[in-house]
């Protein structure tokens, strides 16, 4: 008997060590890597306007999506800091789904730039072909409107977007073939009444952190393999000038984007982590960093969370990954690229290991008062290897706790690491929805994915059913004017924080007190409001039609803070200050169904109705050619504004842009 406890004991103390040891390395490396190389360069978060915005496309595959898909769209496009006209979003649904068809016509009806892609197939098909089908309509889009776009970007259909999320794609794409923004769940902040409520959603926050805070860092920075997380991934048209006609996505996994992200490494493509922070400042005064990350909600019951967590092991480690593929020499792989693949596909043994690792833990804790044989003698191998063991768990614990505090605080700390100390309720139930998920893939490894009436033969979508967050919530993740100036660096955080208690004692708008004291000149403040509110800022308004002034009265334009820029079909573009009196035009333009207003400066309007203001040669010749595009229906009045802004940009910049490429 104490040799058979002892020799189990040793079999899963060697097979953890085995496991685990390499991650310890693995950070030992990467901080010598560090130290060698030095510190990544952080994002100019202040210059991410400085590139004129090219056009990104975002794909969202939906089945049964009808109760979020509305909400979702709507809070990305009033929150998402990016020219409208500049992005267009796909909605991938299936014909034998009339209740998501539906909610998704009537997005596309409200907003020019989404569309509904129709799959030719009934679902549900498999995810990756879902999203092929819309590649494909992705391409003959293009044609038909004469654009191009610089990335895709695959979102999930109830992730929360940050407003930031497509200015920093915009930045990092010209110099990364694909990037992935972090994933953080959501979840209610900790407390001892919803500690077990909310238990399951917990486990995902804290293996969330970790990975995305700790590990794609890492990996980013050792050029090692960056999977795909399937939702905040971006794919750059060099990616897709490789593949050409080819489907990107391998139809017959269940993770088609962790497949993907392999192919890429394979073909000698890096995917780019985007860990970035930028700061707010809130309702309190404190100053907070926010990660420019994709947010949702995930399961809290522990069947969908086994549901999911199956298919992504099945998926990742035994669909995608075999170990003769990764130690091939014909992959083209680096070393530290085998060693990331590697990582990957052990957890489908790991997970296993766990279950036994506290049979023998329980067995030890009952051999404290109870006679049994000892499963680790003392200073035996086993009893070294279990020291070591427990060092590593608690160095591996203390490294998590780190990532958490980082991305969620201290409070979440507490419940992820510390109820109760040492061996923590949190990690053991995660522990377990992992050994359950694993030993379901391992059942589907050897009998087919699903048993008796659930047996399939070919690859579906099983999705996870969704929620979104509540209005009040999402209010949360609005970037406000102060948001702006901080972002752009107009101001320190202690004057923003001046102005804003000055503002609330006196009852008073916050410009009006910025301005007053100082602390920003108009034209900062300007461009942070046209961002905060989703207009353009034009500081050369004398490029557009130089005969519409004319057809106003100067001393009115003056005197009402305004200046026509150009008269479109049935509406008229006018440029207004911050202190402009929006009736002083409104009267003067009664023969236009509709006003679209830009921001500018007083002095702007001052010089150009006094004439002082003139064109050269070569910026006319730009602006005749922007403006027959727009003539002809290629651009928007929005894009157009938006080239004669960046006119002196350093390429062509309708090219750089990716609009108004050819005019049939």
């Amino acid at each position: 008997m104490s040799t058979t406890v002892y020799v189990i004991g040793l079999i899963v103390a060697v097979g953890m060590i085995l496991f685990n040891i390499d991650d310890v390395i693995w950070d030992i490396v990467y901080l010598f890597s560090v130290k060698r190389h030095g510190k990544e360069e952080r994002l100019p978060v202040a210059m991410l306007d400085d590139l004129p915005p090219k056009l990104l496309a975002i794909m969202i595959a939906a089945w049964h999506e009808e109760n979020v898909l509305g909400q979702v769209i709507d809070h990305m496009i009033s929150t998402v800091h990016y020219p409208r006209s500049m992005y267009h979003v796909f909605l991938g649904v299936y014909p034998n789904d009339p209740a998501t068809i539906e909610v998704a016509e009537k997005l596309a009806e409200k907003y020019k730039n989404v569309h509904v892609v129709v799959n030719p197939k009934p679902g549900p098909t498999s995810k990756a072909q879902n999203l092929n089908h819309m590649i494909g309509f992705l391409h003959d889009f293009e044609k038909e409107h004469f654009c191009r776009f610089a990335a895709v970007t695959v979102h999930d259909s109830e992730d929360v977007v940050h407003p930031y999320e497509f200015k920093v794609t915009n930045f990092l794409v010209d110099q990364y073939d694909a990037l992935q923004f972090p994933v953080f769940p959501l979840q209610r902040k900790p407390s001892w009444k919803n500690f077990f409520s909310e238990i399951t959603s917990g486990t995902y926050a804290d293996e969330f952190a970790e990975n995305h805070y700790r590990h794609m860092v890492m990996r980013s920075s050792t050029q090692a393999v960056v999977p795909s997380a399937g939702t905040g991934f971006v794919i750059s048209k060099r990616v897709f000038d490789y593949y050409k006609d080819k489907p990107p996505f391998t139809e017959g996994s269940l993770t088609e984007d962790y497949k993907f992200s392999v192919d890429l490494a394979k073909h000698g493509f890096q995917v780019h982590y985007v860990l970035e922070k930028v700061p707010r400042l809130l309702n309190t005064g404190k100053l907070k960093w926010d990660y420019v990350a994709t947010r949702s909600l995930f399961p809290k019951t522990f069947g969908a969370a086994v549901k999911q967590k199956t298919r992504w092991i099945y998926g990742i480690t035994m669909q995608s990954l075999h170990i003769k593929d990764i130690l091939s020499k014909e992959n083209k792989l680096s070393p530290v690229q085998k060693w990331a693949l590697y990582k990957d596909w052990k957890s489908k043994f790991v997970n296993i290991l766990v279950l036994p690792a506290y049979i023998i833990l329980v067995y030890f804790l009952v051999s404290l008062f109870v006679p049994l044989p000892a499963v680790y003698p003392m200073w035996s191998l086993s009893w070294w290897l279990s020291l070591g063991l427990t060092f590593v768990m608690l160095y591996k614990q203390f490294m998590r706790g780190l990532a958490i505090y980082h991305v969620y605080g201290l409070r979440s700390v507490i419940a992820a690491c510390l109820v109760p100390p040492v061996l923590p309720l949190r990690l053991i139930w995660g522990n377990f929805i992992n050994f359950t998920a694993t030993a379901r893939a391992w059942i589907w490894y050897f009998f087919g994915l699903g048993t008796g009436k659930a047996k399939q033969t070919t690859i579906k979508w099983s999705k996870t059913e969704h929620e979104f967050l509540e209005q009040h919530v999402l209010y949360t993740y609005y970037r406000n004017l102060g948001d702006v100036l901080l972002e752009k660096q107009y101001i320190e955080p202690e004057a923003l924080q001046k102005a804003l208690q000055k503002a609330h004692a006196e009852n008073r708008r916050i410009g009006e007190v910025l301005l007053e004291n100082g602390y920003v000149n108009e034209e900062m403040l300007a461009r942070a409001l046209a961002a905060s509110t989703h207009k353009l800022f034009v500081k050369d308004i004398h490029l557009y039609d130089p005969q519409l002034p004319k057809k106003f009265d100067t001393s009115t334009m003056v005197a009402g803070l305004f200046y026509p820029l150009m008269r479109l079909d049935n509406s008229c573009v006018v440029a207004e200050t911050l202190f402009s009196d929006p009736e002083s035009y409104r009267c003067e333009l009664d023969d236009t169904h509709k006003t679209h207003t830009v921001y500018t400066t007083t002095k702007q309007i001052d010089n150009a109705c006094v004439g002082n203001l003139q064109v050269n040669p070569r910026d006319h010749k730009f602006s005749m050619r922007v403006r027959g595009l727009l003539n002809d229906g290629a651009i928007t009045w929005e894009r157009a504004v938006i080239a004669l802004e960046n006119r002196d940009f350093a390429f062509d910049v309708l090219e750089y842009m990716g609009i108004g490429l050819t005019v049939a």
